[in-house]
């Protein structure tokens, strides 16, 4: 019998089917790769807007207790917590963008 070379039907496809799997996943973790990427881009971007705002609180005598500025938004409450026979009062900092929040205590 006299036998050509080259590859059966069965070999392409099983090669066809596994590069398909390795392609897939590659589009998977490019996908979870840009997700992460955007999640830390938000926590950055807030963690910024905070900074800025508790500098501000520590600077300015009359800082508002709420606003929106730039598409951030505060609010704060005043606030103590007991020590001993001694209340200890601070502020209370809530800081949002977007869908975000943080919150952070100012010494009054």
């Amino acid at each position: 019998m006299n036998r050509r070379g080259g590859f059966t039907l069965m070999e392409v496809l099983v090669a066809v089917a596994i590069a398909g799997l390795v392609v897939s996943a590659g589009f998977r973790l490019i996908s979870m790769s840009l997700r992460s990427l955007a999640e830390i881009q938000g926590e950055r971007g807030l963690t910024a807007a905070a900074q800025k705002l508790w500098l501000r609180f520590r600077t300015e005598e009359d800082m508002p207790d709420s606003g929106r500025e730039d598409g951030v938004e505060w609010r704060t409450e005043r606030d103590s917590v007991p020590i001993e026979s001694y209340e200890l009062p601070f502020k209370r900092l809530t800081v949002t963008v977007g869908d975000r929040s943080m919150v952070l205590y100012l010494p009054r």
